[in-house]
């Protein structure tokens, strides 16, 4: 066989095998080499140790470099990682990368890597840094724009501090359940936040005002009071307190928005422009708001304000706006519905229309059948 058919077959097989999730043993199978040389008789399937040591690097390497090819012009991503221990109670971290790329939501794994250390949130932090520093992702498109501001730098720390606390602690869990039953609180466990991952922030504050009467009812516990007192987790103050209770007042509307905006199957863009006007209205500073809201307010609209902002991109919102039914009470204007008229004429008519002429005709009532 020619080297370059040879090497089909063997990217063929490998391909099988690593993608199937089959054991590296099955090329020396009796059965899988019989078939193999049914299917081709000039072909000699490699051995175990050659495709473990050659064939599947090399395969890697070609990938990997593809992905990372790619991932340099996305301009902004997100990640998740996953926790997860085998059979033999080995523990292993998966990251995986979601963006988008002319309009379909794509992922790819990035790494599964063996993890020898306990997992705290710091750990987990190091982990997927590392990883995405060897795939050559920069930070920046994924940290979430909200550790940018200064009055929320250092404050979730003392909170944090808890939420680490009581994670690694099997006692602080045992007493933690028996207040929260004695309460009558949800039986959550904490919530730690992981920079590089959206609304985690969000999330353990949330979490952390759920849970703050069990919290301060196991403090006073007899079997915590020793190792609260020694890891100095006293140090939380009222103003902490009310300081989290004003972030998840105000940050519940992104929350649900990102959830909102946050579907792979069904599309999504209708919906941006009537969340940005209620996230506007939100985000906007008065009078009666502390400094610690107002520093808050003005950081994220900031940010939100600079989103969808060249035109075609405003020309492409405004018209599935319009075409989403549950947003048809909407103001809509005649330049939008002049062109979403032209584009299901062009479509039906193959573009062969008379362009000129399309433009002449009115738009229906807001609502209304095109």
């Amino acid at each position: 066989m020619p080297e370059e058919r040879v090497n089909d077959c063997h990217l063929a097989l490998t391909k099988f095998i690593v993608k199937g999730l089959h054991p590296f043993a099955t090329v020396e199978s009796n059965c899988f080499r019989e078939m193999c040389r049914t299917l081709n008789p000039k072909y000699t399937p490699p051995s175990r140790s050659y495709l473990s040591d050659t064939l599947i690097p090399s395969w890697y390497g070609v990938e990997k470099a593809n992905v990372i090819s790619e991932l340099k012009d996305v301009p902004k991503l997100a990640i998740t990682s996953d926790g997860w221990t085998s059979l033999r109670q080995d523990h292993y971290l998966t990251v995986t990368v979601h963006y988008t790329s002319q309009g379909s939501v794509k992922q790819k794994v990035l790494h599964t890597r063996a993890v020898y250390k306990s997992q705290t949130g710091e750990v987990v932090a190091e982990e997927i840094s590392d990883i995405l520093e060897e795939f050559e992702i920069d930070l920046s498109k994924i940290v979430a724009k909200i550790y940018k501001i200064a009055s929320i730098d250092k404050w979730p720390a003392r909170i944090r501090a808890v939420v680490v606390w009581f994670k690694r602690s099997s006692m602080s869990k045992t007493v933690l359940t028996e207040k929260q039953q004695l309460l009558g609180l949800p039986q959550h466990s904490f919530i730690l936040e992981v920079k590089t991952r959206w609304n985690s922030l969000y999330l353990m504050i949330e979490r952390f005002m759920e849970q703050y009467p069990a919290i301060q009812a196991a403090a006073l516990d007899l079997r915590l009071q020793k190792a609260l007192s020694k890891d100095n987790l006293d140090r939380l103050k009222d103003e902490d307190f009310h300081k989290a209770e004003e972030f998840v007042q105000l940050m519940i509307i992104l929350y649900t928005s990102t959830l909102c905006v946050s579907c792979e199957k069904n599309a999504t863009c209708g919906q941006l422009l009537p969340i940005l006007q209620k996230l506007e209205e939100h985000f906007t500073v008065k009078d009666e708001d502390t400094i610690f809201v107002a520093s808050i307010k003005e950081k994220v609209w900031e940010n939100l304000s600079q989103r969808y902002q060249k035109d075609d991109i405003q020309a492409f919102l405004h018209e599935v706006t319009a075409m989403n039914p549950r947003f048809k009470g909407r103001s809509v204007s005649d330049a939008t519905w002049d062109r979403l008229r032209k584009k299901a004429v062009d479509t039906v008519t193959g573009g062969t229309n008379n362009r000129a002429g399309t433009g002449r005709h009115r738009a229906p009532a807001k609502g209304g059948v095109i």
